[in-house]
């Protein structure tokens, strides 16, 4: 009997894990620094996030709004830089990564710009144009999937005219992929025939 509980647990065990996957990035969307509302400043690193260069622009509703919350950040400060961060993973694990981004409004398309990389910059990826943005933010969401090594290097860079009006980046998220549906079915059929091998093995001990 004690067996098959630990069989139960064994099965039930990745359902409980995957049943919350929570956001791997310290301060994804920037909220950690407080700006009073219509407030830009430059920072040499925020919390979590380390920068290359002239450092990262935090703004609060100003020159657009923000993907989620009230913070988002420019990489085109007084020049183009790029920030990075280095999160614990598992090697051979697949892993969500996803972000938001946007031009900045009023500028023309070759002043933004913004690449990604999951691997410190051994690599880097250009995200799609935008086209130019007239108004508030236009955000387009972008995810993508990996698999990670025993550690994950996320960083971005701003790539468009190094002018200080550079591509906004908001809500950075790193998660753990959870099974396709079809993984879940046989982990659920499989703690069925176990639940009924142990009322079985109750009732013919009774």
């Amino acid at each position: 009997m004690k067996k098959l509980f630990a069989s139960l647990a064994l099965l039930a065990s990745p359902l409980l894990a995957l049943a919350a996957t929570p956001n791997l990035v310290v301060n994804g969307s920037f909220e950690d620094n407080l700006l009073a509302n219509g407030q830009w400043k430059n920072f040499s690193s925020l919390n979590g996030w380390t920068s290359v260069g002239a450092g990262i622009e935090l703004r609060n509703n100003i020159a657009g709004s923000a993907f989620d919350g009230l913070n988002y950040v420019e990489l085109d400060t007084t020049k183009n830089s790029s920030m990075f961060q280095t999160i614990a993973t598992t090697a051979g694990q697949s892993y969500n990564f996803s972000f938001a981004y946007a031009n900045r409004p009023g500028t023309p398309v070759s002043t933004n710009g913004l690449d990604w990389t999951v691997d410190g910059g051994t690599t880097w990826t250009a995200l799609a144009a935008l086209p130019a943005a007239t108004g508030n933010h236009n955000w387009t969401p972008f995810s993508t999937s990996f698999v990670a090594g025993s550690s994950t290097r996320i960083g971005f860079r701003a790539t468009g005219s190094s002018d200080t009006l550079g591509s906004s980046l908001d809500k950075v998220s790193l998660t753990a992929a959870v099974p396709e549906p079809e993984t879940y079915a046989l982990m659920l059929a499989g703690l069925g025939a176990l639940g009924f091998v142990a009322r079985r093995r109750k009732r013919q001990q009774a």
